[in-house]
């Protein structure tokens, strides 16, 4: 139906690094927990040597006994961080494009031929398409160029102009997506009505 894939976007090096800020925290934050539960106490004065060997093999075979605070962590943290850094992105076939709108079945495939024009935001990172019905979309990644290349080889008209405010308004709004996402989980975590 889409043609043979032709290339996936990828999410932006700068918000790879918030992802990797995001999942830093909230590791430190589990770990010490991990560490300052009583039955890992417990687990931890029964060893016989102390070596940092044996507190990790220690701390896996607390959470092997006690599974739920790492299956919560892994599907609430882990997972959606790996998803969206590495998995999520725009990809382009050779008869249409599937934009991905967050989670995977909301996925919207667009045909090449309902692209209208696209509009250059910033010279490396951003474009916006806009199609036929009225929708438009930003399509941010590590190097615009191929996309730009993709759309030519379908005759889309394309303006390189200098218009970068709306991508900033974009990015303002995805850090402000992930710093508030952020404190609402670790506040509902330290009120004890949720636990990894």
């Amino acid at each position: 139906m889409l043609g043979r894939r032709l290339y996936k976007t990828s999410m932006l090096n700068l918000f790879r690094l918030g992802v990797l800020a995001v999942v830093i925290f909230f590791f430190n934050d589990f770990y010490l927990e991990t560490i300052t539960a009583p039955k890992f106490q417990e687990m931890l004065i029964e060893l016989p040597n102390r070596t940092f060997l044996a507190r990790l093999m220690t701390f896996f075979s607390y959470h092997y006994a006690y599974p739920r605070d790492l299956i919560a962590f892994m599907t609430t943290i882990i997972a959606p961080a790996v998803y969206y850094a590495f998995l999520r992105g725009v990809r382009f076939h050779e008869k249409a494009f599937a934009f991905n709108r967050g989670i995977p079945f909301l996925n919207h495939v667009i045909k090449y031929e309902d692209v209208k024009r696209y509009k250059l935001f910033h010279p490396k990172y951003a474009i916006s398409m806009h199609l036929h019905n009225g929708d438009s979309f930003v399509i941010a990644d590590n190097s615009v160029e191929r996309v730009i290349a993709i759309l030519d080889q379908h005759n889309i008209p394309g303006d390189l102009g200098d218009d970068y405010t709306k991508i900033f308004t974009n990015f303002k709004r995805v850090v402000l997506f992930v710093l508030s996402f952020t404190i609402l989980l670790f506040i509902i975590r330290k009120l004890g009505n949720f636990t990894y």
